[in-house]
């Protein structure tokens, strides 16, 4: 795991609000329109768009339930398409870790939040209220 200090950047998507026991079902369901509907396809029509897919989450209602976005980086902030949101990204430090590719999201989730950052006595921000995984290829939503 490596820190990286990142300017500010834009994620523009689709986002579902949900909670520790629908999760799995609401994002798997997100990850599926997004490709089946190609809103990625749309997303990366749009001018500044870079490679790859993010998956961002921020609490809403305290920490009883979260957004996910997934989405695509922008250069700039961008006009969403209808259904979708843009986030910024202010200028902030980051931990960085990779996965193999076989691994699914929730453990490498788990993996990195729980014993990756612990290990280097470092702690999420808990004020920024964001938290993301960027998958520079593809990506499945395999849950």
């Amino acid at each position: 795991m490596e820190l990286i200090e990142r300017e500010t950047f834009y994620i523009c998507g689709y986002v579902v609000e949900t909670d520790a026991i629908q999760n799995d079902n609401d994002i798997s369901n997100l990850y599926s329109n997004f490709f089946s509907e190609r809103k990625n396809v749309v997303l990366q029509s749009l001018p500044g768009s870079k490679k790859g897919y993010y998956g961002l989450s921020w609490y809403s209602q305290g920490h009883e339930k979260y957004c996910y976005l997934l989405g695509i980086e922008f250069s700039e902030k961008v006009n969403p398409p209808q259904g979708a949101v843009t986030k910024t990204l202010e200028k902030a430090l980051f931990a960085k870790a990779s996965y193999p590719k076989d691994k699914n999201i929730i453990e490498a989730w788990n993996e990195f939040y729980y014993r990756d950052i612990p290990s280097t006595g470092y702690a999420p921000n808990e004020p920024y209220n964001l938290y993301f995984e960027y998958y520079p290829d593809d990506v499945h939503g395999d849950f």
